[in-house]
């Protein structure tokens, strides 16, 4: 993964020669003057009291090149229900004070800031090491069973955290909730767990990312660049872009997200698809997630990378005209093959015919005939 500070120098850079673009955009969210800390500034919970107060700073990124202008968020809140009556599932390394990794809290602040009505539960699944941090299997298959035991109803799981490793349990898990209705989100891969020896982890991340799970890449901005930050995923159904998006990180501290991350993408398209639920509230999760998909920007195509439909279009989601089908046109009974009427003198032509062929032949037989019967008689 690319260093933040990296990442950060060069949006710093570039501000100055595109602060221009803010002036394009629609005007602004009231957080684009706030001042925050990086996310990654307090990407570790060791625990005893309160962290160090962390440098703050405006936005690392112009807002008409943020990644909530790229989706069209503020637009897309405007005229939806805000996540009013859905309830998603973070799926992470935990969403409370007491997390000791900011994945499941930042995933949890993007999701509040795209969808504020929208209700969460914690589930974490990460356990926190010294080297590497790992997702234990059997946590987060219980998280899953557990959820498929309850009420899906308006339910989106929003998985930031892949495990290495599969079972046979939490496919059936997966399996349940979708059969009961549910929206189930995963990351398209995570660095701290995933490996891959070739060009492709569809294969190495768990639950399995086939449909119908909506699986999420990270997109770049325009001062930040994906190729080093994420693994390419041939399941991958959309992408959404993370760094310089506002969340909240541990210690309930307002954050910008300073990484190119598909465990925030993951996020971000959970907080999305809240939007489109909570404005279409009788529709069902097929339907949902076809309106994601089919309002995407379509295939970036950079590098080797695998985007699915492109990136996420909040806005378009919940306002394009639905595509009209055609009314089926209405079946005509075919009028019944017309009879051929019988010809009363039918049978007498075909008297006729077989008596001209027959004294035709009889008259060309006499024909021939009649010489010899002639010298017969001169001879006599």
């Amino acid at each position: 993964m690319r260093d933040p500070v990296t990442l950060l120098r060069r949006g710093v850079a570039l501000v100055a020669v595109a602060g221009g673009l803010t002036l394009l955009g629609s005007p602004g969210p009231a957080y684009a003057a706030e001042e925050r800390p990086l996310c990654g500034a307090y990407s570790k919970n060791a625990g005893g009291g309160s962290p160090q107060p962390a440098e703050t700073e405006d936005a690392p990124v112009p807002t008409a090149a943020a990644p909530f202008a790229i989706m069209r968020i503020d637009e897309a809140q405007q005229v939806s229900g805000l996540g009013s009556g859905v309830k998603i599932a973070v799926v992470d390394s935990g969403a409370s004070a007491k997390a000791q990794d900011y994945h499941g809290t930042v995933a949890a602040g993007l999701i509040s800031q795209i969808a504020p009505k929208a209700r969460l539960s914690d589930h974490p699944v990460l356990k926190v090491g010294q080297e590497k941090s790992t997702v234990e299997v059997a946590k987060l298959t219980g998280e899953l069973n557990q959820l498929a035991k309850g009420n899906a109803t308006r339910l989106i799981v929003d998985i930031g955290l892949p495990a290495s490793q599969g079972s046979p349990a939490m496919e059936k898990a997966v399996d349940t909730l979708v059969k009961k209705g549910a929206i189930v989100v995963m990351a398209s891969d995570w660095s701290e767990v995933t490996t891959a020896d070739g060009p492709d982890v569809a294969d190495s991340i768990f639950p399995s990312g086939a449909d119908p799970v909506v699986t999420v890449s990270a997109s770049g901005t325009w001062s930040s660049d994906p190729e080093s930050a994420v693994l390419p995923n041939s399941n991958t159904d959309v992408a959404a872009p993370t760094y310089g998006a506002p969340s909240t990180t541990l210690f309930g501290k307002p954050c910008w997200v300073d990484t190119i991350t598909t465990s925030f993408a993951s996020a971000e398209v959970s907080g999305v698809l809240a939007l489109i639920w909570s404005t279409n509230k009788s529709w069902k999760a097929e339907q949902v997630i076809d309106r994601l998909y089919r309002t995407a920007s379509g295939q970036e195509g950079q590098g080797s990378r695998y985007w699915g439909a492109g990136v996420v279009n909040a806005f378009d989601a919940i306002t394009r005209p639905l595509d009209k089908v055609p009314a089926k046109p209405p079946e005509v009974e075919r009028a019944p093959m017309a009879q051929e009427k019988k010809d009363p003198l039918d049978g007498v032509r075909e008297n006729a015919v077989w008596w001209g062929i027959g004294g035709g032949g009889a008259l060309g037989l006499a024909l021939v005939l009649r010489p010899l019967f002639s010298r017969r008689k001169t001879t006599l």
